[in-house]
């Protein structure tokens, strides 16, 4: 049976104040990256963030910005 752990992440980003978000997780460990829906209009876009510390684990985890992501949404099944 998998364990399902929530914590909080706090979210880190040059230029904009940190963010702390609940997360679920179905791991011991807390995940390696995030990716967090960003934005909106025709496409779907991610903001990507990286495990940046663990100490407060399985309570706490920071995590720091990488990148954004963006792509078309899947056409309709016709």
């Amino acid at each position: 049976m998998t364990r399902t752990t929530t914590f909080r992440a706090r979210l880190l980003r040059s230029g904009a104040e940190p963010q702390t978000v609940t997360i679920r997780s179905s791991s011991d460990a807390p995940p390696r990256t995030l990716r967090r829906a960003a934005g909106g209009g025709g496409t779907l876009n991610f903001d990507v963030y990286a495990l940046l510390d663990a100490d407060g684990w399985p309570a706490t985890a920071t995590y720091t910005y990488v990148e954004s992501l963006s792509r078309e949404p899947a056409a309709p099944d016709a």
